[in-house]
């Protein structure tokens, strides 16, 4: 089986940085270390994009707890309204 471009991954990236998309997206995955999945995939999909700065206002981060098969794409600032 050829190995995946990690262009693949590169709208996980678009979706996060979405406006409709409030602080951000979990990915969930199976079958790949989470960090062997950040480093091969996540970043360098980022680096495929025409214009990787465009991402700029975006962290990924891997959270713990009942989440340590996820990985998170979050915006950097958000604005929460006053009912938050």
């Amino acid at each position: 089986m050829p190995k995946l471009s990690p262009a693949v991954f590169l709208p996980l990236w678009d979706r996060a940085l979405d406006p409709d998309i409030e602080i951000g997206i979990a990915v969930k995955f199976t079958g790949i270390e989470r960090g062997n999945f950040l480093s091969n995939y996540i970043y360098k999909a980022r680096d495929t994009a025409p214009d990787p700065s465009i991402y700029s206002g975006l962290i990924v981060f891997q959270p713990g707890g009942d989440h340590t098969d996820e990985l998170w794409i979050c915006k950097r600032e958000v604005e929460l309204g006053s009912d938050a």
